[in-house]
């Protein structure tokens, strides 16, 4: 699987903007800027995009792997918060925090921190960081049984 974007940068890179557009269509000349100090931008940023790349991977991974683990789940969302700090003369990503809450089945609260952790280490986004990547991890816990909640038998997920 190959996917593509175009950037297109006008200006300087202090008081200059871009459009972004990606292959499958979803952004189409979206306006990005680095962003001044108080990030209230009607735009977004390559941080911010970075940021939502690791989360939209972390989400699907953690179903995925809950999936294997026979687990349905109700949603899941994971916050990404990307900090970006200046160092001497350049800017640079130093860390990001995962906070990822899914709705599973009281009796399987301790499997879930087992799911979180590995879909950590499988997604593709966050593996290709060279940063730490810290994460917390939250069940919002049904009362029902594993029955009740339509547990799977385990599988393993095709590529």
């Amino acid at each position: 699987m190959i996917r593509t974007a175009v950037a297109k940068w006008t200006g300087g890179p202090a008081a200059g903007d871009g459009l972004v557009s990606t292959s499958s269509g979803v952004l189409t000349n979206a306006l990005y800027s680095f962003g001044s100090g108080t990030g209230n931008e009607p735009c977004t940023s390559p941080s911010e995009m970075l940021a939502a790349a690791v989360a939209s991977c972390m989400s699907l991974m953690v179903a995925r792997e809950m999936i294997k683990a026979g687990l349905r789940d109700e949603s899941v969302k994971t916050e990404s918060q990307l900090t970006l700090e200046e160092k001497e003369n350049h800017w640079e990503i130093t860390g990001i925090q995962l906070n990822v809450v899914a709705t599973v089945p009281e009796v399987h609260a301790k499997k879930f921190q087992h799911i979180a952790e590995s879909a950590k280490a499988k997604c593709p986004i966050s593996r290709a960081l060279k940063i730490p990547i810290t994460m917390t991890v939250k069940e919002e816990l049904s009362k029902t049984t594993a029955k009740e909640a339509g547990e799977l038998e385990p599988h393993p997920v095709r590529r």
